[in-house]
């Protein structure tokens, strides 16, 4: 019953994922041709002060409207998204604020002009405005319509960028406003979808706006501290080592995530069922759902490692001999990924419980942890060595979430009958 109901979900997700990470793949090797190292450097970065800035608009809040959905009860659907766009209005308000005082260190430390690190505060809010609209139909299980908009978008991205690069040759800030022009229509589109569903009403209401702070706030040392884990690799690998290791490594970045991708589009079917069937108790339930996710564990782990043992063909395949030394670093980010996906898994039970401070706890001494050991691991290993801290870190990431899932929540991990 459970593999039916999430299989077609599943597979609609799984496809709107790859296309939406396939879009950056099919114009790597087109933007690299047009622009030059430092131009792409000036991407990569805007990128990567796109991601802090999303943490601070709206402050994690559109995650509340996950779990809020379903107690309509308590909370009015149309009133929550009001609230938490309240909220992100609030928010947007202070980073741009923030953006004005610190120009200067900004421009600094991301080498961009403080008007590109303002533009990454509006491509940031506008993704929280589409996030918000996604989590709503991920929410009621309109999957369909969740991969539309967002292979709309990124192939918006995509078209955009390629006529501001090649065709009216904006160089890097022709791949610039083709993200933030593809973000903008989406917002747009999003504000209409979420208008003509019924999800909006004029004034917000502080219980809501509140509620989903008490849910957001906590969440942001997590969010902070997954991004810093996230890129403690990069950065060393870049400043250990040199940017040809860096080049390799990220080879094997993009294959590992390939598994992260499929995880994550089975969450998206697999979370809203979860978070509305544990709202009642039914012990027998409970024990499929634990036997499916061992099953699920199984799976994840076996691909990860087949992909594995395929590795330097893929490599070859994908990026040619003269990345094959990425082959053995893949080994190791595909099995950190494979645990990312069954981490995926038990912290949807801390969500539930709204225990969020527990998970930014783990992150941020998980994350302080990661950066000794792949700074070590990289002074013995090269750039294999910071794979292996990752794949140690996503290890016991999932060991500690599972632990804390369990006491938010208590499942029949041990299957034994009453």
């Amino acid at each position: 019953m459970i593999r039916s109901r999430f299989l077609g979900s599943a597979i609609i997700y799984t496809i709107a994922n790859f296309t939406v990470a396939g879009v950056p793949f099919l114009l790597l090797p087109i933007l690299t041709r047009n622009l030059s190292p430092e131009e792409y450097g000036a991407v990569a970065m805007f990128m990567v002060v796109v991601a802090f800035m999303a943490v601070g608009a709206g402050l994690n809040t559109h995650g509340a409207i996950m779990i809020r959905y379903h107690n309509s009860d308590l909370f009015q659907t149309s009133t929550y998204v009001s609230s938490v766009l309240f909220i992100l209005l609030a928010s947007t308000s202070v980073l741009a604020i923030i953006v004005y005082l610190g120009q200067a260190s900004l421009e600094l430390y991301t080498g961009l002009p403080i008007t590109w690190i303002a533009f990454a505060v509006f491509v940031a809010s506008s993704q929280f405005i589409v996030q918000i609209l996604l989590t709503l139909w991920q929410a009621s299980g309109q999957p369909t319509k969740f991969a539309s908009l967002r292979i709309s978008q990124a192939t918006l991205d995509g078209v955009l960028s390629l006529f501001l690069v090649i065709t009216l040759t904006l160089s890097w800030e022709g791949r610039l406003l083709g993200i933030g022009a593809a973000w903008g229509i989406s917002a747009i589109a999003a504000f209409y979808f979420l208008n003509k569903g019924g999800w909006l009403v004029k004034t917000p209401d502080r219980y809501h706006a509140k509620d989903a702070l008490r849910y957001g706030i906590p969440l942001l040392p997590h969010a902070m501290a997954g991004l810093a884990l996230a890129m403690t690799d990069r950065f060393l690998v870049t400043n250990l080592m040199d940017l040809t290791s860096t080049g390799i490594y990220m080879v094997a970045v993009q294959i590992g995530m390939i598994l992260q991708i499929a995880a994550d589009a089975f969450n998206k079917a697999f979370a809203p069922w979860l978070i509305n069937a544990l709202h009642t108790a039914n012990i027998n339930r409970d024990k499929k759902i634990v036997r499916y996710t061992y099953l699920y564990f199984f799976v994840i782990l076996s691909i990860a490692i087949g992909i594995g043992a395929a590795s330097d063909f893929i490599v070859y395949l994908v990026a040619g001999d003269q990345y094959k030394e990425a082959a053995d670093i893949a080994k190791y980010t595909l099995i950190g990924n494979a645990f990312v996906g069954m981490y995926f898994m038990v912290t949807n039970y801390v969500f539930f419980s709204r225990r969020t401070e527990l998970l930014s706890l783990t992150t941020t001494i998980i994350g302080v942890a990661t950066f000794g050991l792949t700074y070590y691991l990289i002074k013995i290993n090269g750039a294999t060595g910071a794979a292996q801290a990752f794949m140690i870190s996503q290890i016991l990431m999932f060991l500690v979430t599972w632990y804390i899932a369990n006491k938010c929540h208590s499942m029949p991990w041990g299957l034994r009958s009453k």
